[in-house]
C-alpha cells in the first residue's frame, strides 16, 4: 500500500491556530450541542406518548417508533456524522495545511450538527403531552427552524476559523527520459488510500446502513435517502485504489474493480512535471476530485503526484509513488511522438 508522505513535518502557529479552532467546531461544539438537546430529550420522556412519530408525509405523521428512537438518533447522526468527517478531515489536514477548503468543511460540520440537533429536537418537543402521537403537528416549520440555525452556525463557523495562507507547492519538470529510436517502455503502478481514510470510510458507510436499519425496524419510517446515501458511499470506495500507466498512448489510470477510468492521450498532453499535493488543502479530501484552477484528480493521499497539463489549460492530477519516473517517461513519450 502507498504510504502518505508528509509536506511539512512542523506547522506554523497560524496553522496550529486553524486546526485549534478546526476542532472546536466540528466535535467540541458539536458534543455540547449534542448533549444539550439529548438532555432535554431524556427530561421531556415522561411527557411523550409511549410510541412517538419518526416520519411525516406532509402535514401528518406517517411512521412511528419508540420514544428513545430520538436520543439514540441524535447521539448517532448528530455526533457521529460530524465526529467521521472530523477524523477523515483532520488528520488530513495537520500535514497539509488548513486552506479554504478545509475551513469550509469546518462550517459544514457545525451546521450539520446543528440542523441535526435542532430538528430532532423540535420535534420531540412538539409532541409533549399528547396522547396520540398520530396527533403531532406538521413538521414543516421546525425542519426550516433547524436548516436556517444551520446556516448560522455554519456562518459563525466559517468566521470563527482563522484565513490561512498555503505555500505554493512544489513543482518538478519531469525530465525526459532518453529512449532508444523504436524502444518501447511502459511505466506502473498502483495508488491506494492510506489505513486510517479506509477506516472511516468504512465506517461511515456502517453508520448510515445501521441508521437505515434502526429506522426501518423500530419506526417502520422510508429510509429509502439513507440506503441511498449508503449506496453511494459503498460505489465511491470503490475508487479508493487505482492503476496508473504510462505509455506511447498517454496517461491512464483506472480503478483496480474497473468501474472507473480516466485518459490523457498522448496528443493531449502539453508537460509533464512532479507536484506535491495537499489532499485536504488543495482538493478539500481524497478520491477522485476537482480543484480550482481546471484541476482534476485522483487524489488518494497527500505526497508526490504525477501532473499532466492538457490541450486547453486542464490539469490532471494523480498521487502516485515514482511519479518523477512516470513524468520523465511521458516527457519522453510526448517529445517522440
Amino acid at each position: 500500500m502507498t504510504t502518505p508522505q508528509a509536506i511539512r513535518p512542523e506547522m506554523s502557529a497560524s496553522m496550529r491556530r486553524a486546526r485549534s479552532r478546526l476542532l472546536v467546531v466540528t466535535i467540541a461544539v458539536p458534543a455540547v450541542l449534542v448533549a444539550v438537546a439529548v438532555a432535554l430529550q431524556l427530561t421531556w420522556l415522561p411527557e411523550l406518548p409511549e410510541i412517538v412519530a419518526t416520519h411525516w408525509s406532509g402535514s401528518e405523521p406517517d411512521a412511528f417508533g419508540p420514544a428513545w428512537t430520538y436520543p439514540a438518533l441524535t447521539v448517532a447522526i448528530g455526533l457521529g456524522v460530524p465526529a467521521l468527517l472530523a477524523a477523515v478531515t483532520v488528520p488530513q489536514a495537520a500535514p497539509d495545511g488548513f486552506g479554504t477548503i478545509t475551513r469550509l468543511l469546518g462550517a459544514l460540520m457545525l451546521g450539520l450538527a446543528t440542523l441535526i440537533t435542532v430538528s430532532m429536537t423540535w420535534a420531540v418537543a412538539m409532541q409533549r403531552g399528547l396522547d396520540d402521537a398520530a396527533d403531532a403537528t406538521g413538521i414543516g416549520l421546525p425542519l426550516l427552524a433547524a436548516a436556517a440555525a444551520g446556516v448560522v452556525a455554519g456562518v459563525v463557523a466559517w468566521f470563527v476559523q482563522p484565513a490561512t495562507e498555503l505555500p505554493e507547492p512544489e513543482v518538478e519538470p519531469g525530465a525526459p527520459i532518453e529512449l532508444e529510436p523504436g524502444e518501447r517502455a511502459v511505466w506502473v503502478r498502483t495508488t491506494t488510500v492510506a489505513t486510517p481514510a479506509l477506516v472511516a470510510i468504512i465506517a461511515a458507510i456502517v453508520l448510515v446502513v445501521g441508521l437505515a436499519a434502526i429506522l426501518g425496524v423500530t419506526s417502520g419510517a422510508r429510509t429509502w435517502a439513507l440506503w441511498i446515501a449508503a449506496g453511494a458511499m459503498a460505489l465511491a470506495a470503490t475508487t479508493l485504489a487505482f492503476r496508473v500507466r504510462v505509455d506511447a498512448t498517454g496517461v491512464t489510470a483506472r480503478s483496480l474493480l474497473g468501474l472507473l477510468r480516466f485518459r490523457v492521450p498522448i496528443e493531449q498532453v502539453r508537460r509533464a512535471e512532479v507536484v506535491q499535493v495537499r489532499a485536504m488543502a488543495e482538493f478539500g479530501g481524497i478520491g477522485v476530485r476537482l480543484a480550482p484552477q481546471g484541476r482534476f484528480g485522483i487524489v488518494l493521499h497527500s505526497g508526490t503526484a504525477l501532473q499532466v497539463h492538457r490541450e486547453g489549460g486542464r490539469i490532471f492530477t494523480v498521487t502516485v509513488e515514482d511519479a518523477a519516473t512516470a513524468a520523465g517517461l511521458l516527457s519522453a513519450l510526448q517529445r517522440a511522438r
